[in-house]
């Protein structure tokens, strides 16, 4: 009887369902923020860490904008001390500028900050990196690609450095014939690309057209895309495969162009060795012949040479850039420079892996720029279980944030830290500083894999351009130069320099 009379009523079903309908997703967002915010925000803040409030759903990220986010460091620091806490979207961090507990993060305790944070489940080829995989498979294949980056395997790529390197100064020299100011950021990106192609992974350009498309490809998903990009391609990444073709982006386009082209190498590389046919001995070589021993698959072969091709090109050419726009900015450095070259390789022919050993000041030069500019502007770690550093209480499941930039700028530790002083590096110098603080290439059994082929290939490409020219302020340059972050840290409009030649 009642069901009748309501079914007969004038109140519609829809009016008496909304109603409720409202109630309940009220309760699930209050609900939702009561766990993912209210909770953990409440736990950073029983453990005595001091900390901006976060908004929904966005966390902090936003506070500085989301290409500022090394001026972010630098802000929270002057605020909040060396460790703080703050939310990255959802995620509570702790972030740690301390050197001690940055030793103890990195190294001592180690067995539990062994993996990077994870937000959320990557897309293909991404979710298979060295920096993505954990515990087992991270040691595995880390132990597996270690061996590829020693020095006698390093010596053996140096004909390719020296053959891109020398195309790089060609390059400059046309730029000095019609005196103009170069992109020097460019140019270092085309010299990187040719050399992480050809030494990683024995690919030759078939053109100048194939050399565009490739370095193109690897651009757009670093150096062209802007952060919310970024985080919406690796991090939303079902959503943006339906969305991308709408809007006529060419992010998707690029990360399969970059996929295939290593599968195609990988093919030809397995014909090769089931005829008989010598390959190689470069990164993709070392990881197909351990692939064979079943110590690494085909998707992590993938995963490694796509984020090496990607990362390593990117990170490199910023270096570069970055360390020749200081010495265009500091002519005393530069001609310091030029005086070590000049008296220990005065041309290419005496340019080889160990003279640039014996290049002291060619190395504080080198250190000074990451120090300032670290490509890596920040890197972050899990915590497995609770544990307590130096009297900070550190929840399970906390994401530990490694602010390297500001770490690098803080003035406790680095006087003057907007000054490029490359004499911070002699070795009296460095005995006196913390050595973690200190970290372009982060520390301990999770440091860049990749970092001795980096410097190899600035030292190399830095000196062969100073034995040739010489890096002029012009009009065009930007001073002081402006930075954005994204998956790196990057000049934000390119760096303009001139160039004059030597002989």
């Amino acid at each position: 009887m009642a069901l009748q009379e309501l079914l007969t009523s004038s109140i519609s079903l829809r009016e008496i369902l909304l109603p409720i309908v409202m109630v309940l997703l009220c309760y699930g967002f209050i609900h939702k923020l009561y766990d993912d915010y209210y909770r953990p925000y409440r736990r950073l803040r029983k453990c005595g860490l001091k900390m901006p409030i976060p908004k929904p759903f966005a966390g902090n990220v936003m506070d500085y904008g989301s290409r500022d986010q090394h001026t972010a460091q630098i802000k929270r620091q002057e605020l909040y001390g060396n460790v703080y806490g703050t939310f990255i979207f959802c995620a509570p961090t702790i972030w740690i500028g301390d050197p001690e507990m940055l030793k103890a993060v990195m190294v001592k305790d180690f067995a539990n900050f062994t993996n990077r944070y994870a937000l959320v489940s990557l897309m293909r080829p991404f979710d298979k990196t060295l920096l993505r995989l954990t515990n087992k498979d991270w040691k595995r294949v880390r132990t597996t690609l270690v061996p590829t980056f020693s020095a006698s395997k390093l010596k053996t790529i140096l004909p390719f450095i020296r053959v891109a390197s020398d195309n790089l100064v060609d390059k400059l020299f046309q730029v000095e014939v019609n005196r103009k100011a170069v992109n020097i950021w460019q140019v270092c990106g085309q010299f990187t690309m040719r050399v992480i192609l050809a030494t990683a992974f024995g690919i030759e350009f078939e053109s100048e057209e194939h050399e565009a498309k490739i370095t193109k490809a690897a651009g757009m998903i670093l150096r062209d895309t802007n952060t919310f990009v970024q985080f919406f391609v690796v991090y939303a990444s079902p959503l943006f495969k339906i969305l991308e073709p709408v809007v006529g982006g060419d992010i998707m386009k690029s990360i399969n162009l970059l996929t295939e082209t290593i599968e195609q190498v990988i093919c030809q590389r397995r014909k090769n060795l089931k005829e008989g046919i010598p390959c190689r001995k470069d990164i993709l070589q070392h990881m197909i012949e351990a692939g064979n021993s079943d110590n690494i698959s085909d998707e992590e072969i993938i995963a490694q040479a796509v984020i090496f091709l990607i990362a390593g090109h990117e990170t490199t050419a910023n270096t570069l850039a970055l360390a020749s726009y200081s010495l265009a900015t500091n002519p005393e450095t530069q001609e310091k420079l030029i005086t070590e070259i000049d008296d220990k390789c005065p041309n290419a022919s005496n340019l080889d892996y160990e003279t640039l050993s014996t290049l002291p000041y060619l190395e504080m030069v080198i250190s000074e720029t990451l120090r300032m500019y670290p490509a890596g502007f920040f890197v972050n770690r899990c915590a497995k279980e609770d544990i307590i550093i130096n009297g900070v209480d550190i929840p399970k499941n906390s994401m530990i944030g490694l602010p390297i930039y500001a770490v690098h700028h803080n003035p406790q530790f680095w006087p003057d830290p907007e000054c490029f002083i490359p004499e911070r590096f002699t070795p009296e110098a460095k005995a006196k500083h913390h050595p973690y603080s200190y970290i372009p290439f982060g520390g301990g059994p999770r440091n860049c894999i990749g970092m001795r082929l980096a410097l190899l290939e600035t030292k190399f490409a830095l000196v062969r351009i100073l034995q040739n020219v010489k890096l002029v302020v012009v009009k065009e340059t930007e001073i002081p130069l402006k930075l954005k972050t994204g998956a790196t840290l990057s000049p934000a409009n390119g760096v303009y320099v001139g160039i004059q030649r030597r002989h």
